[in-house]
């Protein structure tokens, strides 16, 4: 059936419209409201450097080969509407932060509120997928609660991590908690003084999620910083040594 879809209308009518505006994310940043708009755009623009094929040609190539099923084309949507309501109840922890306050806390021997900060994002990600046990291709694309430490400083940061767990845990971003709020790594739109921010107090770093992520081969769970352990340790709930509980 799918070998007989000979254009990207074709494909949509095989997907149903929701489906395959989800499912057109992944060939395209031009995704319009409707589907019409969509289209015409997909047709008018080149999915790769060498021109060589658009991004229409190229979603109707995978429909073709049986990558793109409408059964995937679902399970991306499923995994947007997720993606939104993870922004919403982040968004509602992240509003009653004192991003001052987590930065003294997360440099001094007492991180408990830092501890009680991940905790509640921890619980917003519990709140959105219903578990913190996520396994291989379970999900795509999604966003990790996560502690970051810079290699060269040792610095510590909150922030969420962008993994794709279909390529084994590949890292595509991360948003810092900062000072100065939330800073997206990378973020073209931001300005270059919270760039130069991240670069100078973190670039390189390693991250741990507070969540269990199966299959992926980019963290290091065995030799975890004590300090970052901890953390991830309060996010849970647990019980922790006496400095760092001082206020828990």
């Amino acid at each position: 059936m799918s070998r007989k879809v000979k254009s990207l209308y074709g494909v949509y009518k095989a997907l149903g419209r929701d489906a395959f505006l989800a499912a057109a994310q992944l060939y395209t940043g031009h995704v319009q409201e409707t589907v019409e708009a969509t289209l015409l755009q997909m047709e008018s623009n080149w999915y790769n450097e060498e021109k060589g094929v658009t991004e229409a040609d190229e979603m109707v190539k995978d429909y073709q080969s049986g990558y793109l099923t409408r059964a995937r084309a679902e399970q991306i949507q499923k995994e947007g509407r997720l993606a939104q309501e993870f922004d919403k109840n982040i968004n509602e922890v992240l509003e009653n932060v004192d991003f001052a306050r987590l930065e003294f806390s997360l440099e001094s021997t007492d991180k408990s509120y830092a501890g009680e900060v991940l905790k509640e994002i921890h619980e917003a990600f519990l709140k959105t997928y219903g578990t913190d046990c996520l396994e291989r291709d379970q999900y795509g694309f999604m966003g990790l609660p996560a502690v970051i430490r810079s290699d060269q400083t040792g610095k510590l940061s909150l922030g969420i991590v962008m993994i794709d767990l279909q390529s084994s845990g590949e890292h595509w971003g991360t948003a810092f908690l900062t000072p100065y709020g939330v800073v997206s790594q990378g973020d073209q739109n931001a300005d270059p003084f919270f760039q130069n921010y991240l670069n100078e107090n973190f670039i390189p770093y390693h991250y741990w999620y507070t969540v269990e992520a199966k299959g992926d081969f980019h963290t290091d769970q065995v030799n975890i910083p004590d300090e970052v352990a901890n953390l991830i340790a309060a996010a849970h709930g647990e019980q922790q040594n006496n400095m760092f509980d001082l206020e828990m």
